[in-house]
């Protein structure tokens, strides 16, 4: 039944885009793709119809939904067929259909970007930071083979097409030697088109009313340089995913000074180094959506800039990782002492980033393992004291947001903020 749902909606899809021929924007890599995608779409959104995915679990079924601007259908046929009509509709008759179509291509298997590109092709894509340490390499024989999948999306771009590249990250001069296309770089380092510099990090000093610091830095590009300000995040990953959306609006010529207004009230998706108020006046890091080797040590390093009287990291496995799993977590455990004072692992393979702290030279009596959720929360409440910053992360499968609501000064407020 999935496999004739999937074929028709594949078919209705291409006939949508073949009508329409929308703008698409295509976003991969390793880390930090919804959140690029969420603030492309804050960019773009006054000045266009654009329309984005709202998350993508499963390619096969989720692009032709996007395209198609419709959510799941579930297990229930009566509502795909519902989804079915919905696009012959739109199809036959004469429909406000968006200018610009936003997709995250993401892969989890081998061929899945070869299954994204048999439904829809890109003229834009902005390949995010795929790192030393990709996600999802559970399914693929080593990471060469992720990257081919990565290149193939650079690949299906056009001498007209645009690719919108991370200049910092360790894969940019191969992706950009495969692209025919026009190309946008992002980063820190001096060579690149759309640049960040003069980062800083949010303190007492200047928190808001509700206990947020965010950072605060610039963006340069050809000459002109204008000041950013994200009130409720922390981290390079929030800046390179500003960046990125940053040169899709230079493509479309918007001013460098009405895009830093977009992020006035912006607040990142639940769970990705989002800052919520604590308990005990203290400042949590909610980077609870997923974790991988990249993500991980730059939350990591973010918390290591931070003053405080004391910093804690509670740190959850690292899932899909196959044959790289304990290598990963190792390579996490030999830098907390350079980031935290306490460190408290959850679950059965982060007790490799435990051993490997000590190993590196971490006071031993700082850190701490635990198997049950209910006695790592309990561990919490009595260790946290006033102004403490504590970051939580860990895989999606472990819902390491169900510390995050524990410790949540306002938990009211946990069906907004965090990740369901």
């Amino acid at each position: 039944m999935r496999k004739i749902v999937v074929k028709i909606l594949n078919i209705l899809a291409k006939e949508m885009l073949h009508k329409y021929n929308p703008i698409i924007i295509g976003i991969s890599g390793s880390v930090g793709k919804s959140s690029t995608k969420k603030i492309v779409y804050e960019i773009l959104k006054d000045n266009y119809n654009v329309y984005c995915d709202k998350s993508v679990y499963n390619v096969d079924i989720e692009i032709p939904l996007t395209i198609i601007g419709s959510d799941s259908g579930g297990h229930s046929i009566v509502r795909w067929l519902h989804i079915i009509f919905k696009a012959i509709k739109i199809i036959i008759k004469k429909s406000n259909y968006p200018e610009i179509i936003i997709i995250e291509m993401g892969v989890n298997r081998p061929g899945d970007m070869k299954k994204i590109l048999e439904v829809v092709k890109p003229h834009i894509v902005i390949m995010t930071t795929i790192g030393k340490y990709p996600a999802h390499t559970k399914y693929f024989k080593d990471i060469k083979h992720i990257i081919r999948e990565k290149l193939l999306l650079i690949k299906s771009l056009g001498k007209n097409d645009l690719a919108i590249l991370n200049c910092d990250d360790v894969y940019f001069n191969e992706l950009k030697k495969s692209s025919k296309a026009k190309v946008i770089t992002y980063g820190f380092s001096k060579q690149s088109q759309v640049k960040a510099d003069e980062i800083l990090l949010g303190d007492k000093k200047f928190r808001m009313e509700d206990g947020s610091m965010g950072l605060t830095f610039k963006i340069s590009h050809k000459g002109t340089t204008v000041p950013f300000r994200l009130i409720y995040a922390l981290g390079r990953g929030q800046i390179y995913s500003t960046l990125a959306a940053v040169a899709v609006g230079i493509n479309f010529e918007m001013n460098l000074v009405k895009m830093s207004q977009v992020f006035s009230e912006y607040r990142p998706l639940p769970g990705r180094m989002n800052l919520i108020s604590g308990i005990k006046a203290s400042m949590l890091i909610d980077d609870t959506f997923n974790a991988n080797g990249s993500s991980m040590i730059s939350a990591l390093e973010t918390i290591g800039k931070l003053k405080s009287p004391k910093k804690i990291a509670v740190l959850g496995d690292m899932l899909e990782l196959g044959e790289y799993c304990e290598k990963v977590h190792r390579e996490v455990g030999k830098m907390i002492q350079d980031s935290v004072d306490i460190l408290i692992t959850f679950g059965c393979r982060s007790k490799i980033i435990s051993e490997e702290a000590i190993n590196s030279g971490m006071d031993k009596e700082m850190i701490f393992h635990f198997e049950e959720i209910d006695d790592l929360i309990g561990f919490l409440l009595k260790t946290i004291k006033i102004d403490n910053i504590i970051l939580i992360k860990g895989s999606r499968t472990m819902r390491m947001e169900r510390i995050v609501k524990e410790l949540m000064a306002k938990p009211t407020l946990a069906d907004k903020l965090l990740v369901k």
